[in-house]
C-alpha cells in the first residue's frame, strides 16, 4: 500500500512536471513573440495619435492665425467707424452754426439792409423831387434830369429783390436742422455698431485664449507621446527579460518535480 502510494504521487509529480515543463516552454517560445507584436502594436497606436496630434496642432495653428487676421481686420472696422462718428460729431457744430447764421443772422441782417435801404429810399424820394422841381424851374437845364428810373424806385427795387431770400435762408435752415438731426441719428447708430464691433472682437480674444490653451495641451501631449515612445523599447525588453526569467525559473520547479516524482517511483 505504501509502495503504491508513493508510486502514484511519483507519477502525479512527473505529470506534473511535464505538464509545467510544457507551460514554460510555450511562455517563452510563444510569450516573447507576443510581447514584441504587442509593442510593434502599442508603437504604431503610440505614432497614429503623434500624427493625429501634429494635425491637431496645425489645425489650431491655422485657426489662430485666422482669428488673429480676422482681429485686425475687425479692429480697422471699429476704427474707421469710430473715426467716422468723430466726424460726423466734429461737423454738428459747424452745422448747426451754419444753419444760425444762415437762418438768423442772414436774414436779421437782410431785414436790417432792408431798413437802411427805405430810410435812403425816403431821402432818395426827397433828392429825386428836389432835383426834379429844379429841372423844371429850369437851373438844371432843359430835362437835366429825367432818369428812365428814379433814385427811390431803384433802391425800392433793390429792397424787393431781398423780400424772398429770408423765407429761402430760413427753409436752408430747416433743411439743416433736419439734416443735423440725420446726422445725430446716425453718430448714435454709429457708435452702437462700433460697440457691437468691440464685442466680437473681445469674443475673437476670447477664442484665441482657449486656442492657446488647446496648444498648450496638444504640445504637452506630444511631449509625453515622445517620452512614452522612447521608454517602449526599455519597458518591453525589460518585460521580455522578466519573462525569459520567469520561464526558466517555472521550468526549473518543473525539472525538480520531474526529478523528485521519478525518485518516488524508484523507492516503489
Amino acid at each position: 500500500m505504501k509502495r503504491f502510494l508513493r508510486r502514484t504521487i511519483g507519477l502525479l509529480l512527473i505529470g506534473a512536471g511535464v505538464v509545467g515543463l510544457i507551460i514554460s516552454l510555450a511562455g517563452l517560445f510563444i510569450g516573447l513573440p507576443a510581447l514584441s507584436a504587442v509593442e510593434e502594436t502599442v508603437k504604431s497606436r503610440v505614432a497614429d495619435l503623434d500624427q493625429a496630434l501634429i494635425t491637431a496642432a496645425d489645425g489650431l495653428t491655422v485657426a489662430d492665425a485666422s482669428l488673429a487676421s480676422a482681429t485686425e481686420t475687425i479692429t480697422a472696422i471699429e476704427t474707421t467707424i469710430r473715426s467716422s462718428g468723430q466726424a460726423i460729431s466734429d461737423t454738428l457744430p459747424t452745422i448747426d452754426r451754419v444753419g444760425a447764421v444762415v437762418g438768423i443772422e442772414i436774414p436779421r441782417a437782410i431785414r436790417s439792409t432792408q431798413q437802411t435801404l427805405e430810410s435812403a429810399r425816403e431821402t432818395a424820394r426827397v433828392v429825386d423831387a428836389l432835383l426834379g422841381a429844379i429841372s423844371r424851374i429850369g437851373l438844371l437845364g432843359a430835362d437835366a434830369y429825367n432818369p428812365d428810373v428814379p433814385l427811390n424806385q431803384a433802391i425800392q427795387r433793390v429792397s424787393d429783390s431781398l423780400d424772398p431770400l429770408p423765407a429761402s435762408l430760413s427753409n436752408v435752415r430747416d433743411r439743416l436742422t433736419v439734416t443735423s438731426a440725420n446726422l445725430r441719428r446716425v453718430g448714435a447708430n454709429t457708435e452702437a455698431v462700433a460697440a457691437n464691433i468691440a464685442a466680437i472682437n473681445d469674443n475673437f480674444r476670447d477664442a484665441r485664449q482657449v486656442i492657446n490653451r488647446y496648444q498648450t495641451l496638444v504640445a504637452n501631449l506630444q511631449a509625453d507621446l515622445t517620452a512614452l515612445r522612447a521608454a517602449l523599447p526599455l519597458w518591453f525588453g525589460v518585460a521580455r527579460a522578466l519573462l525569459a526569467l520567469l520561464s526558466v525559473w517555472f521550468a526549473l520547479a518543473q525539472i525538480a518535480l520531474f526529478t523528485q516524482g521519478l525518485a518516488l517511483l524508484r523507492q516503489s
